[in-house]
């Protein structure tokens, strides 16, 4: 059996929950059409507790976003008694027959502003390991660029600018969540006045991938 459990703060949420191009990274149609019949408060308590299963049901699998999966790989809706329901699509759904997974079940509960989800489910074998890509060389990177890139993930993640550099993986090394992707991107974004690409998202796994995708998207 295979466990995954994702402990989530609604209010540090809610500003991808209100962004119109972050919510439709995350959430599918299905989820977000769900959200909308309920008032703003309601919504954004649903939307944090779906995203929330998502990154338990992402634990289960044993991938972190950008690793063979997409946000909308994972739909979460209910069924007929109200219970969450999760289908998998696209890269979660090619890891989940790969390890033989037999039906998901996830749960989850709010207290206050905090949400808690956990997914489990019956493994056959465990998933084949994910093999991270190269880390590409900077080819006459601006220095004080990469420094910038370098000082505004410091700053968000709280750790130490040199941390940041040489950390393999954000998630990995530095414990980096989901959400704070999210508002890395966000941030680098508004500083930069670039719009990154869906595919580059999911390349902003480290420093230096980082600096790849933003340099791609501002033709530095």
């Amino acid at each position: 059996m295979r466990i995954g459990v994702d402990l989530m703060s609604i209010p540090r949420f809610a500003e991808v929950a209100a962004h119109p191009r972050y919510r439709t990274l995350v959430f599918t149609p299905v989820e977000l059409e769900q959200a909308a019949r309920m008032g703003a408060e309601r919504s954004l308590e649903r939307l944090a507790g779906r995203f929330s299963v998502k990154e338990a049901t992402c634990k289960m699998l044993g991938r972190g976003f950008g690793q063979g999966l997409r946000w909308r790989d994972i739909e979460v809706t209910n069924d007929d008694w109200g219970a969450p329901l999760v289908t998998l699509g696209g890269g979660a759904a090619e890891i989940a027959d790969e390890a033989g997974l037999e039906e998901i079940v996830v749960t989850l509960s709010h207290q206050a502003d905090l949400v808690v989800a956990v997914a489990a489910a019956g493994c056959a074998r465990p998933p084949r390991p994910f093999r991270r890509a190269a880390t590409p060389s900077l080819a006459a990177p601006v220095p004080a660029r990469f420094d910038e890139l370098a000082a505004l993930a410091a700053d968000l993640f709280s750790v130490p600018a040199g941390e940041v550099a040489t950390a393999a993986s954000f998630a990995g090394d530095l414990g980096v969540t989901s959400v704070v992707v999210i508002e890395l991107l966000a941030r680098i974004e508004h500083r930069y006045g670039i719009r990154i690409p869906e595919a580059g998202i999911y390349r902003m796994t480290d420093l230096r991938h980082t600096y790849g995708v933003v340099a791609e998207a501002a033709g530095w």
